[in-house]
């Protein structure tokens, strides 16, 4: 599960008009959509500022972490380009999740458990322009050389857990 953020979105709509906010998260949901879909992830759902994707959960893919890394780098960008130059915050963690459509009058797909909360909450660390793993998201790269270990963290509602830091600066997306 990817999890991003935009660091200061609630401040900035304080001092915007409406048309404004809905047409910058307009702007950034469909970009996201576009390279969550290159990079082969599935959009989940635009929360707020937040946005959540995932890889190998409706399609198989060989390596969900880089891709995730991929496409949070290609997001940087996005988010930067804008007027109010956004720097977004992220989280990958691995693991079961619970999926399903929910509703009556408005149906949603939407993703439960453990591994969104993770994600989540390690998408809240930092200040921006950096992608948080967990330890089953880090065991899980290839090539681990641009990620380094933070250590224990404690997350609400599950403790202490391993983080490791992926520092993103527009541009750092690669072309694959």
């Amino acid at each position: 599960v990817l999890f991003i953020d935009l660091v200061g979105f609630t401040t900035w709509c304080h001092d915007q008009g409406p048309d404004v906010v809905v047409a910058e998260i307009q702007r950034l949901a469909e970009a996201f959509e576009v390279v969550a879909q290159a990079r082969g992830l599935e959009n989940i759902k635009t929360i707020g500022d937040a946005f959540m994707a995932t890889a190998n959960l409706l399609r198989p893919h060989d390596d969900p972490v880089s891709a995730a890394i991929r496409c949070a780098a290609d997001m940087v960008a996005i988010a930067a380009a804008g007027e109010p130059g956004w720097r977004i915050r992220g989280g990958i963690h691995i693991g079961p999740v619970v999926g399903g459509i929910v509703g009556r009058t408005k149906f949603t797909f939407d993703l439960w458990g453990d591994t969104v909360n993770v994600a989540a909450r390690l998408a809240g660390l930092g200040d921006g322009c950096a992608l948080h793993l967990s330890r089953e998201a880090f065991d899980r790269l290839a090539d681990p050389r641009d990620v380094r270990p933070i250590g224990a963290v404690t997350l609400k509602g599950k403790g202490a857990v391993d983080v490791y830091c992926h520092a993103l600066a527009a541009g750092d997306a690669d072309p694959a």
